[in-house]
């Protein structure tokens, strides 16, 4: 695509790898990708809104994650946050003020105290912003570290719980790989979109959707963390029980 892009006349910009989408938590082979970055002179963007955060937990799946130059993720997809809470991380922090920075005169920083000096509005689009990060470098500084990476661990090992339920089970069947926290599934035989609008409306579980292979996906993604194992159970008994409900 670079080569033919170039021979268009086209200019390649950058190349944008996945950590975990959304659908799925598929993770594209990040060294591969970072050489061909490398060899065509291109900006490697890691789209980690999702998935990124379970290097956390499981650093052993994102081989290669170092060589980003830039990453987005969002703390309130799964590190327990609030709506409006993400980020964006530059491997060089010089590129975002190249980019971004504004030498007027009306925000021209004279203070020299290293805590004052910074401007955030130098580092991003927004001039006015309100403090998005607050809420984030609170739960840091109260729970640590280790509790998030313990809390992101268990949401991975209950995805994997419900995949090998989902396997075990007669009725149903896992539509794909399970690398992360994003568990797609369906009920054999029936339909799924109905069965999705029950189990809302029995108000016990909450799953989304997506589509896989052009088939219709109950999705459960654990990104809470108050999940337990028994949660696994009812998310199972509430997708049978919508199905018999819809038949009956």
């Amino acid at each position: 695509a670079i080569s033919r892009d170039r021979k268009s006349g086209k200019k390649p910009l950058a190349i944008v790898a996945s950590v975990g989408t959304v659908a799925t938590g598929a993770i594209d082979p990040l060294r591969e990708i970072a050489k061909i970055a490398e060899t065509d002179g291109l900006w490697l963007h890691v789209d980690g809104a999702f998935g990124v955060l379970a290097a956390l937990a499981a650093p052993d799946r994102f081989d290669g994650l170092n060589l980003a130059d830039s990453i987005s993720l969002d703390a309130h997809k799964w590190l327990y946050q609030p709506i409006d809470c993400g980020c964006l991380l530059y491997r060089d922090r010089d590129a975002a003020r190249k980019t971004f920075s504004d030498s007027g005169d009306y925000v021209r920083i004279l203070n020299q105290d290293p805590g004052e000096s910074f401007a955030f509005f130098d580092e991003s689009i927004e001039l006015s912003r309100r403090f998005r990060a607050l809420k984030l470098w609170l739960s840091l500084q109260y729970h640590g570290r280790k509790a998030f990476r313990e809390a992101i661990a268990r949401d991975l090992r209950h995805a994997q719980l419900l995949a090998e339920t989902i396997q075990a089970h007669p009725k149903l069947e896992l539509l794909a790989p399970v690398p992360l926290s994003a568990v797609c599934f369906r009920y054999r035989g029936r339909d799924n979109e109905a069965i999705l609008r029950r189990v809302i409306a029995r108000g016990r579980v909450y799953l989304s959707n997506a589509t896989i292979n052009d088939q219709f996906a109950l999705r459960a993604c654990f990104v809470n963390h108050r999940t337990g194992p028994e949660d696994i159970n009812e998310i199972i008994y509430e997708v049978i029980a919508a199905a018999e409900d819809i038949k009956s």
